[in-house]
């Protein structure tokens, strides 16, 4: 991307909630340029706010990558008891979800530059990357050493994992949600 077109892109990015009222002059100004100079870049504001879009949208990919999780996922020994591997997979989980919420954080307020945020980062918003499926693909293959004493196999286990881990209204402690998984919601002492 050339140098002045970077320039525009990025002065303009707080003002894409002003998308009906900004105009070319606005934008050029706010860039420190000349609105000749911007609209020898970009044909017109719609062209401007497209490329504004398309670097959110790269931004927010490069967030939501899971790639060094999906790292670490495929790093847990498989010699570890399964208990072990799958509380090793909600810390990982976990520092995902931090990172997350921090670098999209951090973007919104680069994005909105004193413009008020639309809203904040939710819990939604974090479930939903949590369940993207590398990571999935990645926690049946932590289950996979074990799947010849699963009942289910790896992957719908490793989707119902992930939805416990993920969806807990308060936080609940790695090994209980790995109980859980494993030995059922009836307590052992317990007769119905």
């Amino acid at each position: 991307m050339s140098r002045i077109r970077e320039t525009i892109v990025r002065a303009a990015m707080p003002l894409m909630g002003a998308y009906d009222t900004v105009t070319t002059a606005q934008i050029a100004r706010v860039a420190g340029i000349d609105e000749a100079d911007l609209l020898a870049v970009f044909a017109d504001k719609e062209a401007v706010m497209r490329a504004c879009a398309a670097r959110m949208t790269e931004q927010v990919t490069a967030v939501l990558n899971p790639a060094e999780e999906v790292r670490e996922l495929d790093a847990i020994p498989a010699d570890q008891p399964l208990a072990a591997r799958l509380v090793a997979v909600i810390d990982i989980l976990d520092g995902y979800h931090r990172r997350v919420r921090t670098d999209l954080e951090a973007l919104q307020q680069a994005v909105s530059a004193g413009v008020p945020s639309p809203r904040p980062v939710s819990r939604e918003d974090l479930r939903t990357a949590g369940r993207l499926p590398e990571i999935q693909q990645a926690v049946a293959r932590v289950l996979e050493p074990d799947q010849h004493r699963l009942r289910l196999p790896a992957g719908f286990l490793a989707e119902a994992f992930l939805g416990m881990a993920l969806t807990a209204q308060s936080p609940v402690p790695a090994e209980q949600v790995v109980d859980l998984l494993l030995h059922g919601a009836l307590s052992t002492g317990r007769q119905n």
